[in-house]
């Protein structure tokens, strides 16, 4: 029975978040919303770095706050990504910012 009740809810869920909708978690005005935001960039980070050819690299010094204002920056600057899928859009912007060398 839960099972079916589980299958309900993801027939609900057609999209997923945009990074329009990542961006105005995190420039909200209450916290618990900010935070969603933020731990939703660390599970795309976290999930990235599980993978086993994630072309991004971190110092072992690396804050999730400065990763998280990395994404913040780029969604200030580049309006143009807010209505791409938020996950992709936090891979390319770690992509492009901390890259294995």
């Amino acid at each position: 029975m839960a099972l079916g009740a589980a299958n309900a809810h993801a027939k609900k869920s057609i999209r997923f978040l945009t990074a329009g909708e990542l961006h105005a978690s995190l420039m909200s005005a209450e916290e618990t919303t900010r935070f969603s935001g933020r731990n939703y960039i660390m599970g795309v980070i976290d999930t990235l770095m599980l993978t086993k050819d994630a072309p991004i690299c971190f110092g072992e010094q690396t804050e999730i706050n400065l990763l998280v204002d990395t994404v913040q920056q780029q969604l200030l600057q580049r309006p143009d990504l807010l209505r791409f899928n938020a996950a992709s859009v936090v891979r390319e912007v770690m992509v492009a910012n901390y890259p294995c060398v």
